[in-house]
């Protein structure tokens, strides 16, 4: 008589294969199963494939602000077996172990978001997972006379080690002699250690940036556009110094957004075709520091009102004259209804991978990006 074989009994490369592509929620179920399925899908390795394979399952990420109850949320999108966008919306308040209603928003890495708010509150997050992780207060200037008016972040992978870091660029204004502090403080959090370093720097304000609508980390630097577009900013992970990089005369004063689009750093540059009614956008790739190229022209798109994010595969969400938000689909060549924000507006959206990486302060943990 034939013996049936066991899943369990197939070669662990078969089965750590079969499981990595399986949804974040079912991973979680089968760590209760036994033990060697618990090690298996806690294995960096095992995390870094099966972040590998979602890529090809994209999920969207719409931050909102509520005016009925004057809270922020969020509405994730996910695919449906017949490929249909199956919206879910929630409170950040109802699904983090905060207080804290109010809140802004990084693009995700590797599924981690970046949350924090005008009250100096900092955190991490996967959505996956269901991890929340505070980040310890950072006062580096206690003179009360000194108000916090400007500030940045960035979030990004130190490369040789894996770990990730937050990077919290801030300007304060000095009430006594109403002027700005100077220099800008930057602060540096790292995830193993669960600590910041804090230093001073002259060659950048945060007040002079501008914050990106999409994903701006790319091998080990995380970018920043100045206001003026006519030069962007890098922060190595690797030693912790910021590098000025210059942009052609064509970006100066013009309607642009920094993102990733086909794993190059990217601006998005905004050409009026009709004023008030058509706009098309060109896309520049740099392809290495301060050379920057053309790479291709989209559009025209009709009532365009602003856009809100941007896909590192050249998604880009837009929101029209009506309120509604549309996803620009680069192989469709056409924009995709999303939704409409009938109580509230949407502040950004992204597109959103699912992940397994976790928030615990141990460097091994984490993966090279």
């Amino acid at each position: 008589m034939e013996q049936k074989s066991n899943f369990t009994d197939l070669p662990e490369d078969i089965v750590m294969e079969i499981l990595s592509r399986l949804p974040v929620k079912c991973l979680l179920q089968l760590k209760c199963v036994n033990r060697k399925w618990y090690v298996l899908i806690e294995n960096p390795i095992f995390i870094q494939k099966h972040l590998h394979n979602t890529k090809n399952h994209t999920s969207y990420f719409v931050h909102h602000y509520f005016l009925d109850n004057m809270k922020s949320g969020f509405t994730l999108f996910h695919h449906d077996e017949q490929n249909q966008l199956i919206p879910k919306s929630h409170l950040y308040q109802d699904v983090l172990n905060t207080s804290t209603h109010l809140w802004q928003v990084l693009s995700p890495l590797n599924g981690l978001f970046l949350l924090y708010n005008d009250q100096e509150d900092v955190a991490l997050w996967n959505p996956s997972t269901k991890e929340f992780k505070p980040l310890p207060i950072s006062q580096p200037l206690n003179c009360p006379l000194y108000k916090l008016s400007s500030y940045k972040f960035g979030f990004g992978i130190e490369p040789s080690s894996g770990d990730y870091k937050v990077v919290w660029m801030r300007d304060y204004w000095d009430v006594d002699s109403e002027d700005w502090h100077s220099p800008t403080i930057i602060s540096v959090y790292t995830l193993s250690t669960n600590s910041w370093r804090t230093f001073e720097e002259l060659s950048v304000c945060s007040r002079d940036l501008v914050k990106s609508n999409g994903n701006t980390y790319l091998n080990g630097f995380y970018y920043w556009r100045a206001c003026q577009n006519d030069k962007i900013f890098a922060f190595d992970m690797s030693n912790d110094k910021i590098v000025e990089i210059q942009t052609p005369k064509s970006f100066v004063s013009k309607q642009g957004d920094l993102s990733l689009f086909n794993d190059f750093i990217a601006m998005y540059i905004y050409v009026p075709i009709i004023l008030g009614r058509e706009t098309s956008i060109d896309i520049w790739i740099m392809e290495k520091n301060g050379y920057w190229t053309k790479n291709v022209r989209i559009g025209p798109f009709l009532n365009i009102k602003r856009s809100l994010g941007y896909g590192n595969n050249g998604e880009i969400f837009l929101e029209v004259v009506t309120c509604q938000l549309d996803i620009f689909d680069p192989f469709l060549k056409k924009n995709r209804v999303l939704g409409q924000q009938k109580s509230g507006y949407s502040l950004q959206a992204f597109a959103y991978n699912e992940s397994l990486v976790s928030l615990k302060n141990n460097s091994s943990c984490n993966l090279v990006g």
